[in-house]
């Protein structure tokens, strides 16, 4: 079992963050399906990274199309994010939330929470939930047909997205905006920003993306009557959804393939491709797709010529698209029906949802036009209120220099003269100048040319200095190759902010026992090297000289050297420095691991499960108001006893 045994001794440099996300961050880092992250829920241990995780789960489950699991956790997590007043966390939750409902085609409530999302951006100044809300807000505004507000928003969220780099959220922009020009029939700028739109997603590798795109150019095909083009791009778009598992997707990929087939008039195998679109769009509640699926099965029906059960699927789409105020879907509808009673010879009622159809269009266009219209109204006005203005400046500004102009005239030539004498007074004058400042300037510039070349000399020797220190520091450090005789199965990670440190490792064999050890010294740099020069020593007389392996007796009789050997005892002490520590002690004859620790804790993975073993809180030395508080020669460090485990791996960190 022994030979099996991982123990890793590990040292790592980075900010100082709390504890618990450092755990969330590397628990995270290893995890890819909902059960570890379920694991990592259970056994949370804060607020903090239950919030995380809580969002964690709730945008995976958005991201496979399972909308309501998505929302349950979304909105746990905004629960116990406001509870914490984590408004990052709130945010992030709000995000997905907004997703969902529009997914759900829930568009009340999706322009509520985009709106609660816009408000805290605002006063968090969080641009990620900036660009976010205000393309939440142009969704819902382009599925109600209010394509001038939804352009608007999609604009801003554009601006937003490149200012801060997000080229996902600038490539859906560039979709979102190529739809509006489609529904406004401009299918070459439609097709347009949907290739930008791809370009930015092949360039990210966003799969989800790409399907779109194919997707979307596909359509503008199916309008051309381009349809080996348009099978093309449909069947590209599904491979990848597929592939991904976005069943969203793969249900609209199987709707367009029907429309494809149906403009061919290969009407049994559009049939087949809408049946297999509605199950899917009705497993995952789109019901937006659903009603698509619906009026889609109806023209098919209507071209067979079975008018009741086409009246029956397109029925059903229109109280869909009613329930969920889609505009488009509506109108999509009252056409089919229109069309379904004009076959069957009932001009009445085919006049009627003609009827319909004209009122649902023409609001859609007349809304984008009139909003269109004011603007450029306002435009005109404003310009010409601007160029009346002007033109009376101008004209007094041209009465009021005639009057001056004869003024002018008669003083021209006196002043002129004036002006002639002054002008070479002062041109001799500052030729004067001149010459006396380029005189100093180049003396001043020998002067700092000599003082820099001084500066250097001395800089370049401090920096050997120090780096010769460095070779010093790392004399002292046992060679890696060296731990391996005793560790085979472990790595030291050390890498210096600066040329010298004050974290280090220290590791020693006696008596049959390993003594490992991560330890950080007070202070950066040259400081911090003294300090470690100085544990170094203190733990080789302690450890190699007096024979001690019992990991709380190290930790005291090395917090009583230090008070010792920089006099803190005393209330004027020149040195308040200590240090931090984690260290174990491994008797392969026992099968056990000892460990205490001053602030640093131990890292045990053990059957799949991270356990940390914290450390006593406060550090070695230090002096000052703790050697007043407390007797330092009876400060306890608590003794921890771990059975030692096959398969398990033990990290010794620095800060």
């Amino acid at each position: 079992m022994k030979k099996h045994i991982h123990y890793i001794l590990c040292y790592i440099l980075t900010f100082h963050i709390g504890l618990a996300s450092a755990q969330l961050a590397e628990k995270m880092e290893s995890v890819r399906t909902f059960d570890s992250l379920f694991n990592v829920l259970k056994t949370a241990r804060t607020d903090a990274v239950k919030i995380s995780v809580l969002n964690a789960i709730g945008s995976t489950y958005a991201k496979k199309d399972n909308y309501k699991l998505a929302l349950q956790y979304a909105e746990q997590a905004e629960m116990l994010a406001k509870k914490n007043n984590d408004q990052n966390e709130i945010i992030n939750a709000y995000i997905t939330i907004g997703m969902a409902y529009r997914n759900l085609a829930n568009y009340e409530k999706a322009f509520s929470i985009s709106s609660k999302l816009l408000l805290l951006s605002e006063q968090t100044g969080n641009k990620n939930g900036l660009e976010n809300a205000f393309l939440g807000i142009g969704i819902v505004y382009m599925n109600q047909g209010n394509y001038q507000r939804a352009y608007e928003n999609y604009l801003k969220s554009f601006k937003i997205s490149e200012e801060i780099g997000d080229k996902k959220t600038t490539a859906t922009c560039y979709n979102n905006m190529g739809l509006i020009f489609k529904f406004q029939n401009n299918n070459e700028q439609a097709l347009e920003n949907y290739l930008k739109a791809l370009k930015i997603r092949n360039e990210i590798g966003d799969k989800t993306g790409i399907a779109m795109c194919y997707n979307n150019i596909g359509n503008i095909y199916i309008d051309e009557h381009q349809f080996k083009k348009a099978l093309d791009s449909h069947l590209k778009s599904l491979k990848i959804r597929e592939e991904t598992g976005n069943k969203y997707g793969v249900g609209t990929s199987l709707n367009n393939l029907g429309l494809i087939y149906s403009s061919q008039k290969n009407y049994q195998k559009a049939l087949d491709y809408n049946l297999r679109s509605l199950k899917i769009r009705a497993e995952i509640g789109d019901k937006k797709g659903v009603g698509g699926s619906y009026n889609n099965i109806g023209d098919i029906y209507i071209v067979e010529k079975k008018f009741d059960k086409g009246l029956h699927y397109i029925t059903m789409g229109l109280n869909l698209f009613t329930e969920i105020n889609y505009k488009l879907g509506q109108k999509a509808s009252y056409n089919s029906l229109s069309n379904l009673y004009y076959k069957k010879g009932d001009f009445k009622q085919a006049f009627n949802y003609r009827k319909f159809f004209s009122f649902i269009k023409d609001s859609l266009l007349n809304e984008q036009s009139g909003k269109e219209i004011a603007e450029m109204n306002s435009k005109y006005e404003s310009e010409k209120k601007n160029k009346d203005i002007e033109l009376l400046t101008k004209t007094k500004e041209l009465q009021f220099m005639e009057v001056k102009k004869q003024k002018l005239i008669r003083n021209v030539f006196v002043g002129g003269l004036i002006l002639a004498l002054i002008l070479a007074f002062v041109l001799f004058n500052r030729f004067v100048i001149k010459q006396k400042l380029s005189a100093a300037l180049s003396t001043k510039n020998n002067e700092l040319t000599q003082k820099n070349t001084l500066i250097e000399n001395q800089n370049q020797k401090i920096i050997d200095s120090i780096t010769y220190a460095q070779q010093i520091q790392k004399s002292i450090l046992m060679e890696e190759s060296e731990i391996h005789n005793y560790l085979p199965n472990s790595f030291v990670y050390c890498q210096p902010k600066d040329i010298v440190s004050g974290d280090f490792y220290w590791c020693s064999k006696i008596n049959n026992k390993i003594i490992i050890a991560a330890i950080d010294c007070t202070g950066h740099g040259v400081p911090g090297a003294f300090m470690s020069m100085v544990a170094n020593t203190l733990l080789n007389r302690i450890v190699n000289e007096k024979h001690i392996t019992l990991p709380s007796e190290i930790l005291k009789f090395l917090n009583i050297e230090v008070y010792n050997t920089l006099r803190q005892e005393k209330d004027d002490a020149l040195s308040r420095d200590g240090m931090d520590i984690a260290l174990c002690c491994i008797d392969y004859k026992k099968g056990e691991l000892q460990y205490a620790g001053a602030q640093n804790p131990l890292y045990v993975l053990s059957d799949n499960e991270l356990h940390v073993i914290e450390a006593d809180r406060y550090g070695i030395g230090g002096g000052g108001m703790i050697t007043k508080m407390f007797d330092t020669t009876k400060k306890e460090y608590m003794n921890h006893t771990i059975p030692l485990k096959e398969n398990m791996k033990i990290y010794l960190f620095s800060d």
